[in-house]
């Protein structure tokens, strides 16, 4: 009986937080990919280390996209097969660093979390007004 009223209780807490409360589990498992996998590369924040700021990488992705739903879904398709043409930073940027190598190795789930991470420390100074993020 007292665990069916804990269970009770549990799945009321969880019906009352935000949809967006419920959504955040992701960016800690992305910050640990990203501090495993592509802080090598990558800083956070300026100044570049061998590869650009994800912070400003990510500002490009959500001003090109309507939605962090589809920069989310648009950075997991450039980090599985990277290429000029799909790649949304200035053609500057890759003639400075190159391509990034592909990040397949990683699982989708790797992928989307560690997306979703980058897309949450965006320069959103930079971002269009308006911007819708979901």
């Amino acid at each position: 009986m007292m665990r069916s009223i804990r269970l009770l209780t549990g799945f009321l807490v969880l019906a009352t937080v935000p949809a967006a409360a419920q959504q955040a589990p992701a960016q800690p498992e992305g910050r640990a990919v990203f501090d495993m996998v592509c802080a090598m590369c990558h800083s956070v924040e300026p100044p570049a280390k061998l590869a650009p700021p994800v912070s400003h990488a990510a500002a490009y992705y959500l001003r090109k996209h309507e939605t962090t739903d589809s920069a989310a879904a648009a950075m997991v398709a450039y980090l599985k097969a990277p290429s000029a043409e799909t790649s949304v930073l200035p053609a500057h940027a890759i003639e400075r660093f190159g391509l990034m190598p592909s990040q397949s190795h990683l699982s989708e789930e790797q992928l989307n979390a560690v997306a979703r991470y980058v897309l949450s420390v965006a320069d959103t100074a930079h971002v269009r007004p308006g911007m819708q993020h979901h």
